[in-house]
């Protein structure tokens, strides 16, 4: 399902404001998560949730204006209460208000936010190697979880082969099953094109030497990226068409097996896992929600709008460079899809929701998608 929105009447206060030019948006970036019960599980509680997001909206675009924030979100303050969360780049980057018409503001570095991939120069090695490395080639059908590529994005890139994560398999109400990736990963930043080869593992993993042997798939579309200055996004999402004889539904055996056909909403506090191509399984929670981000990109910068902010348990990294495109879900026994991890930091992962995935990608697609 997807995150419900607050009702328009919450902003018609805000909405002169945001029109005056303090900062370009679209509607959609004028409005809010209101699935109330849902942010609530992790503590926060209704007249100061709506008070939080109402703010970390009316201000978001006057925040990332300022050299030295890259992002803020809604999420928990050390007494249980909701705050806006800005991120900074380093330590004093900004000058940030302790609060924002009475909510409690808290800042947090995160370092630039980044969607890297890992990049290798022709005639290099190949990676990968024995047991259950997610970099190596697998046997067909492939697992979810693993590295996976375009064929072609050395010569989208021309001086360098990259490599990312195959996601979840999808099939659609039309009968054709997918694999799931980002943008960045299948469509090399918009310049793919559709009918291009999508390999396993990724070029990168293969020292930009793989061919059409290594095929598990074709592009069958992609949401485009818009690095406007004005432009918001919300998904960096991706789908390539293939067969349940190329690709499984199930991650390696050291994965947490496969992931539910029935999606959930992000909740703050929720305890999250993914598998993916370079920091395997890891584990971590949910830390701020409807946030709005800055992403750098190798052709540019992109805002996202309405993501969700994921920390890694006891100071460790639930993600780095080539992990783009793997699939979040819940950490316990059912698995349900929650985000697609696109980008992110040493410190901070940055996913889109699931829902938004599924829905745009469909309609792109031309059909109703669901994980299987």
């Amino acid at each position: 399902m997807r995150l419900t929105r607050l009702s328009r009447r919450l902003f018609i206060a805000t909405a002169a404001f945001l029109a005056a030019g303090v900062y370009a948006c679209s509607e959609r970036d004028a409005t809010a998560p209101s699935d109330q019960d849902a942010l609530a599980r992790g503590g926060a509680q209704g007249p100061d949730l709506h008070a939080a997001l109402a703010a970390k909206n009316k201000y978001a675009g006057q925040l990332l204006a300022r050299q030295g924030v890259v992002g803020t979100a809604v999420g928990l303050g050390s007494n249980g209460k909701a705050v806006i969360k800005v991120y900074l780049t380093r330590a004093g980057a900004a000058a940030v208000a302790r609060s924002l018409d009475g909510v409690a503001v808290e800042t947090q570095v995160t370092g630039e936010l980044r969607a890297i991939l890992p990049s290798k120069r022709p005639g290099g090695g190949g990676g990968g190697g024995g047991g259950t490395d997610p970099k190596q080639r697998f046997a067909r059908p492939v697992p979810i979880g693993v590295s996976a590529g375009n064929l072609n994005d050395l010569v989208y890139y021309r001086t360098f082969c990259t490599t990312g994560t195959l996601g979840a398999r999808l099939r659609g109400s039309n009968g054709q099953y997918y694999a799931l990736s980002n943008n960045h990963v299948f469509a090399v930043e918009n310049m793919g094109q559709i009918g291009d080869p999508i390999i396993q593992p990724g070029q990168a993993d293969n020292g930009c030497r793989s061919t059409a042997a290594d095929q598990i798939g074709t592009l069958a579309n992609f949401v485009p990226l818009d690095f406007s200055r004005r432009a918001t996004n919300t998904v960096d999402a991706s789908a390539a068409a293939v067969t349940t004889q190329t690709v499984g539904n199930t991650t390696p055996s050291n994965g947490y097996g496969s992931p539910s056909s029935s999606i959930v909403a992000a909740a703050l506090n929720m305890a999250v896992e993914k598998y993916g191509r370079t920091t395997v399984l890891t584990h971590g929670s949910i830390s701020g929600l409807d946030a709005t981000v800055r992403i750098r990109y190798d052709g540019g910068s992109a805002t996202f709008v309405h993501q969700i902010i994921i920390t890694g348990n006891n100071g460790s990294a639930f993600s780095d460079n080539g992990d783009s495109g793997s699939l979040i879900v819940t950490d316990n026994a059912s698995h349900n899809p929650v985000g697609l991890l696109f980008a992110g930091s040493t410190s901070t992962t940055i996913a889109n929701p699931i829902g938004d995935v599924l829905t745009q990608l469909g309609q792109r697609l031309g059909t109703t998608l669901s994980i299987q």
